[in-house]
């Protein structure tokens, strides 16, 4: 099973090799769904979509369908809310920036901890 970090990563790949980099669809669509996400907030279809195009190159299994939609038991914990707020927020102008530096998968590295045996290291501040 690939983390889901790898996902992102899959997701932002394809973002940033869109064939038309002139309209920028695949970005485009990337940062409609966050911005419908974080106006709706975690728990809602608009959440559950924004998380689901991580799922459209390799598809997600439900452990992490439910760890990105906070639906594990991990709502409240401070880490991962943490990671799905950057996941979320990086979509709306990380990937499309002009200095993308972060990326979508910024700060996001250590969402895949404790899944399937993952162990990440100690996430970075």
């Amino acid at each position: 099973m690939p983390k889901i970090i790898e996902l992102v990563i899959d997701r932002k790949n394809k973002i940033l090799n869109d064939p038309d980099q002139v309209n920028k669809p695949e970005a485009t669509r990337t940062g409609l769904l966050a911005i419908a996400a974080i106006h709706a907030g975690a728990g809602t279809p608009e959440w559950a979509a924004y998380m689901a195009q991580f799922g459209e190159i390799t598809p997600l299994v439900p452990d992490q369908v439910k760890r990105l939609n906070a639906a594990d038991g991990t709502r409240g914990n401070s880490v991962l809310d943490k990671k799905r707020a950057y996941l979320v927020s990086n979509g709306v102008c990380g990937i499309q920036s002009p200095d993308n530096t972060l990326g979508l998968d910024g700060k996001v590295d250590t969402i895949d901890d404790g899944l399937g045996g993952v162990v990440c290291p100690p996430p970075n501040p």
